[in-house]
């Protein structure tokens, strides 16, 4: 499963917000008592680009990206927690390559990609390069062209989960 590092949970998102709240309309409001009324409506339009930035911070960390292995199918789902998966997409296990292309700038950064009979599907856009760089590592070993002994013969093996980071 790959998601954003979500750092901030919604209730700590409230108390920043409450925090702030509180302080710059406690400063306006003293402002405001010695005659300087206009700062009202900044402080307002302040508090209103602070929450619109936590709402969309606190939403995307809901993103995730699951990527399941089984037999000779690699399944990729995307979508966001509590929701379901919105995309899901299938790929032959043994045509499959993760690729690792770098940014189109010097300081862009990289994108992995699943890339299978000409289709292409980014995955990882929220990891950091490091972290991009290890699933981009972790993917090429159960990538590995290991295919079935005979030519009609299926893999029995078990589904596995790709293990991704300490969180």
């Amino acid at each position: 499963m790959i998601g954003p590092n979500a750092s901030l949970t919604v209730g700590q998102a409230w108390l920043f917000f409450g925090l702030m709240a509180a302080t710059g309309l406690g400063v306006a409001g003293l402002m405001a008592a010695r005659g300087l009324w206009p700062i009202l409506p900044f402080a307002g339009l302040e508090l209103a680009a602070l929450g619109t930035a936590l709402y969309v911070s606190v939403r995307r960390n809901g993103y995730r990206e699951v990527i399941r292995m089984s037999g000779e199918t690699v399944h990729v789902e995307f979508g966001m927690l509590g929701r379901g998966a919105s995309a899901t997409v299938s790929l032959s296990r043994w045509w499959t390559r993760a690729v690792l292309e770098p940014g189109a700038h010097r300081n862009a950064p990289s994108r992995l990609l699943l890339r299978c009979a000409g289709q292409r599907i980014e995955i990882g856009r929220c990891l950091t390069e490091e972290e991009r760089e290890q699933l981009h590592g972790r993917l090429q070993e159960l990538l590995s062209p290991v295919r079935p002994k005979t030519p009609g013969a299926r893999g029995g093996e078990p589904a596995q989960e790709l293990p991704f980071g300490e969180r």
